[in-house]
């Protein structure tokens, strides 16, 4: 009898000690992800675009969101192929950002310290965030001469150039 109980007792402690491993290593998902950013340039002109993929991955020290150049649409056609080109979307296709896993929470809002690898150059970037009842609100800003774009022949069509500062918003719930 005294076997059988102490059975029991060791099972549900292999079980809970399972259960919180299986919990502390799952793996979050982006749901309805949508990345929006904004860039400006004279006479009102407005760049705005958008993305709805987004692949969140982790290890043990970081959460790494991922998404990639060719799939930002900014409603022209031709924009996109321009913004493609000139991005050099076949080269460095991937935009990551990563953050520390211990200094972000499921939870409340804040402010994190990252890093944006963008056209094959990780740079510091300063996030804000937010989380109420799984939906993340995250934004930040970045200049693209920093990452090794040239505003002059990059950012430029017919001689009106769009400003190097780029805003960024992310949303999406998590599941």
């Amino acid at each position: 009898m005294f076997f059988k109980i102490r059975s029991v007792y060791f099972t549900a402690a292999i079980s809970a000690v399972l259960t919180v491993a299986a919990v502390a290593s799952a793996k979050y998902k982006a749901s309805g992800p949508e990345i929006n950013f904004h860039a400006k340039g004279p006479g009102g002109l407005a760049i705005n675009g958008k993305s709805t993929k987004l692949v969140i991955d982790e290890d043990d020290k970081t959460v790494t969101f991922k998404s990639y150049l060719n799939t930002m649409d900014t409603g022209i056609g031709k924009r996109n192929d321009h913004m493609q080109e000139r991005f050099n979307a076949a080269k460095y296709p991937e935009i990551t950002l990563t953050v520390p896993k211990d200094k972000v929470s499921t939870k409340g809002s804040g402010t994190v310290q990252g890093t944006l690898n963008f056209h094959g150059q990780p740079k510091p970037v300063t996030v804000t965030y937010s989380v109420k009842d799984g939906k993340v609100e995250a934004s930040f800003n970045i200049n693209v001469k920093d990452y090794g774009i040239d505003p002059e022949t990059d950012l430029c069509r017919f001689k009106v150039c769009a400003r190097p500062e780029v805003s960024i918003d992310v949303h999406f719930d998590l599941s």
